[in-house]
């Protein structure tokens, strides 16, 4: 049984670990590298969550996990009930967490295309901007559509509020989300919330990896604007109460963290060392890699 409680330790691991990283100060000073150990912690859950429930069924046949599904697939007349067992529940939780992806992914598509579709015929181009598309509307808002039809949308009422270097930030940091594809970071999350919808835990984990996502498009756009001027353009969507949110899966400028990202903007953090950096990769291999061997070595 010692697979069964090396996956379930893993599992409350994962689940511990969530609060304590989102509420880390760390993170904000290397955001690429704190995703990375998002991601790893999620794969870790969801490699263990399987492992558990083979575990569960295999070990009183006294078969290791890719054995038994090895002997399941080249002689399945030959294998007990039990391990026929273990691989029809193990591959429904694999279903279920690829179907909830699916589905997911295709309510996010359909809801952006309904958006661009609007877009097209209410929202008008702009000389000045190549590539953004202007919306008539007098509350601020500036966000894009991620997809392969991606767009940037900017309001009226922020063009009013904004002076054009602030604009040209606030471009900058909608595409970085839109190169870096930082929509692919949330969807195995948000398909995690269809299955839990009302789980704090979760909740705070999105929310935490949803301002990684922004810290690092503030970023990228300040490789190339000032630093001063993203973190105005951030203080005045701030100050304005009637701003618009981004569409589903869309990223907006200031939906998320304003007053941490200003401030983040404003007193940088001195550059974090490239040891703590290592360590934090070396943790999230170590993590990943944990449930991987569970599978390899016999129970």
């Amino acid at each position: 049984m010692s697979h069964l409680l090396h996956f379930a330790v893993l599992i409350v691991c994962c689940v511990a670990a969530v609060r304590p990283l989102a509420r880390a100060h760390w993170v904000q000073r290397m955001p690429r590298t704190a995703l990375a150990l998002w991601q790893a912690i999620g794969l870790t859950l969801e490699l263990s969550l399987t492992g558990l429930l083979l575990s569960a069924l295999f070990a009183p046949a006294n078969q290791g996990l890719l054995p038994g599904l090895a002997r399941l697939v080249t002689d399945p007349a030959g294998t007990d009930l039990v391990g026929r067992l273990a691989a029809t529940l193990g591959g429904l939780f694999v279903a279920s967490r690829l179907i909830t992806l699916v589905m997911t992914c295709a309510t996010t598509a359909r809801a952006r295309r309904k958006h661009r579709d609007l877009l097209r015929l209410i929202a008008r181009a702009e000389p000045a901007l190549p590539g953004v598309a202007i919306l008539d509307h007098p509350a601020a808002a500036a966000y894009c559509l991620p997809g392969r039809d991606s767009s940037i949308v900017i309001s009226t009422g922020a063009l009013g509020m904004l002076k054009p270097a602030h604009v040209r930030a606030v471009v900058a940091h909608e595409q970085a989300h839109l190169r870096q594809r930082h929509d692919l970071f949330l969807l195995p999350l948000l398909a995690w919330r269809r299955l839990t919808p009302r789980s704090t835990t979760l909740s705070e984990a999105i929310g935490a990896v949803r301002l990684l996502l922004e810290m690092l498009a503030d970023d990228t756009c300040c490789r190339t604007r000032s630093r001063h001027d993203l973190a105005d353009a951030l203080a005045r969507f701030s100050r304005d109460s009637g701003q618009l949110t981004a569409p589903l899966g869309g990223f907006a400028a200031a939906d998320t963290g304003l007053a941490a990202r200003t401030a983040r903007l404003r007193a940088p953090a001195p550059a974090h060392s490239a040891a703590r950096s290592l360590a934090v990769f070396a943790l999230a291999a170590t993590l990943l890699a944990t449930p991987l061997s569970l599978f390899v070595l016999p129970m």
